[in-house]
């Protein structure tokens, strides 16, 4: 599909806003990439949305108190002093997070000393995810403007008659998700994603793959369009799928998914 035209994805999502439709007002020839980068990131088939809290990097806090002593982590989702940590030790000074003076006082400092907190502050902001309807036509013809930009190439009406041509799957792509670790296998994410019409048996992707394209990290997953026939009637297409305790949902409404007078999937 070209799809490698993603890389041209970084640094463009949350940049560009939706407007009124490139793909609806302009002939695919007249496209400059910037149209393109917008169907790709943020159109009717491309929805941004914040990255699930389970998918963010853990923020730590730390506190090596008044004594010295090496300080305890926690990180979001556990409760300071559940997770594990160094005790704070022995008689800390007012205001420490340190355990009880045994004796049952404390004593109060002789000169004013700066506050052993210390914290990571706020984490950086995170890329939203991206969810592409990556086999619909608007999207494979901007991947196909964004490839001959990159190279430089003259387009043929047989690219463009090529990008146009029917496919035999639904595929949605996945950008902003972190690289699968050692726990992860790519191709067994597809037993845990799904497409939802309402009134319709779910249909789940037969099947997924990732790859790394320029500096995006982007996961593929696949669906028999004969398994679940979809029309403007049906309303809206939900795409649900979960990675370990990440669970992501995105609905696409058809009515808008239209280009050039049909349904574009």
């Amino acid at each position: 599909m070209g799809l490698r035209a993603l890389v041209l994805l970084a640094g463009a999502a949350g940049v560009l806003c939706a407007t009124s439709g490139v793909w609806q007002t302009k002939d695919f020839k007249d496209w400059t990439e910037k149209d393109a980068r917008l169907i790709l990131t943020d159109s009717p088939w491309a929805k941004p949305m914040p990255l699930p809290a389970g998918a963010r990097p853990n923020v730590q806090t730390l506190d090596p108190g008044v004594n010295g002593v090496g300080p305890p982590t926690a990180s979001l989702g556990n409760p300071p002093g559940t997770t594990m940590g160094t005790s704070m030790g022995n008689s800390p000074e007012p205001g420490s997070t340190g355990q009880p003076d045994p004796g049952g006082t404390q004593r109060l400092p002789v000169t004013p000393t700066p506050s052993g907190i210390k914290t990571t502050g706020a984490p950086p902001e995170q890329a939203p995810l991206i969810i592409i309807w990556a086999s619909a036509i608007p999207v494979r013809l901007a991947v196909l403007k964004l490839r001959l930009e990159a190279n430089a190439t003259t387009l043929t009406d047989e690219q463009i008659s090529k990008a146009k041509s029917p496919r035999p799957n639904y595929v949605i792509a996945v950008t902003g998700l972190p690289a699968p670790d050692r726990d992860v296998d790519p191709k067994a994410l597809a037993s845990n994603a799904f497409l939802n019409v309402r009134g319709k048996a779910p249909l789940r992707a037969t099947d997924s793959d990732y790859r790394r394209i320029g500096n995006s990290d982007v996961y593929f997953f696949r669906f028999p369009r004969a398994s679940l026939p979809i029309s403007a009637s049906d309303r809206d297409v939900e795409f649900k799928m979960t990675m370990g305790q990440v669970e992501i949902k995105r609905k696409f409404e058809l009515k808008e998914m239209q280009y050039q007078g049909e349904l574009a999937l």
